[in-house]
């Protein structure tokens, strides 16, 4: 692969992370929108953008893209939705960067369920950098036990697991088309928040501020990191995409005055040491690409 166009992508891939690390504080700039109400116009804006896309980019006939996705595609679409909506709700409860460090998970909790669900291998590097991923998250939890703040992580939790399923499922139609797979996600989000708002009225600044979640967060940076992960090895993606989950909290400390506490910190950082530990492990594991 030409360092050109690897370099491109890392920097994609770094993009990507950096739009979807302005949820936390986006969310924090909202007026009165309600969760639902959040991930309902968000769900708009992304409809919108990867419809776009889709149509741009599309190789085959709608019809032959709906039929190459089946209905796993569907389900991962659907598990997708979910996720989105458990991690905006997260932050409804509990501090950004308590949340945030949950989607961290992901890669780890994908490994475990592929070794259910798919029979791949778990190798001892993995199952060591989960248990260091989990003494982080239980020193999270251990110091933010009041009612409110353990519903948010819990949330946060059922995030990452949904997400890695999603992974997981994908990863079992390799030739289904990920943009509408998106697409799908985002209708199904709509279709499901017709029935949990408790409203449709939303202030101007907070339609703006979904739609640009919608398109910028979601939209743009979903897209960026799909390119970019092309042509980087899935490994380092999960090194680079982490971008994430440190500028997320970075942000709100930044610009909305919330300030994690030290326990919080020193959680993540554990968090994030084993899946550093884990994403080194399985770039040493891949191929080499040689060339004539």
């Amino acid at each position: 692969m030409p360092t050109t166009q690897y370099n491109k992508s890392v920097l994609m891939v770094i993009l990507g992370g950096m739009c979807l690390s302005l949820l936390g504080i986006a969310d924090r700039n909202m007026e009165a929108a309600t969760g639902p109400q959040i991930a309902l116009y968000r769900a708009v804006g992304q409809t919108v953008f990867f419809s776009f896309v889709f149509w741009a980019l599309k190789k085959n006939s709608v019809a032959q893209e709906f039929r190459d996705i089946g209905r796993r595609g569907w389900a991962a679409a659907a598990i997708m939705a979910a996720a989105g909506f458990f991690l905006i709700m997260s932050f409804q409860y509990t501090l950004v960067a308590n949340a945030i460090f949950f989607v961290s998970l992901t890669p780890l909790f994908a490994a475990m369920l592929g070794w259910i669900f798919l029979r791949e291998r778990v190798s001892r590097r993995t199952g060591l950098a989960l248990a260091i991923a989990l003494l982080g998250v239980t020193i999270i939890f251990g110091t933010n036990m009041n009612g409110e703040g353990v519903i948010g992580m819990a949330l946060a939790m059922m995030m990452a697991v949904c997400y890695a399923a999603s992974i997981v499922i994908v990863r079992t139609i390799p030739h289904a088309n990920i943009i509408l797979i998106c697409t799908l996600n985002a209708a199904l989000t709509i279709v499901a928040m017709l029935f949990l708002v408790d409203g449709f009225a939303i202030t101007r600044n907070d339609l703006l501020i979904c739609l640009g979640l919608g398109v910028v967060q979601i939209g743009l940076g979903g897209l960026f990191v799909l390119m970019g992960a092309r042509h980087v090895p899935a490994a380092q993606v999960s090194i680079l995409a982490l971008v994430e989950v440190v500028l997320s909290p970075l942000w709100v400390w930044l610009f909305a005055g919330e300030t994690p506490s030290a326990t919080t910190l020193i959680g993540g950082a554990v968090v994030l040491a084993g899946v550093v530990y884990q994403a080194l492990g399985a770039r040493n594991m891949e191929p080499v690409e040689t060339h004539p």
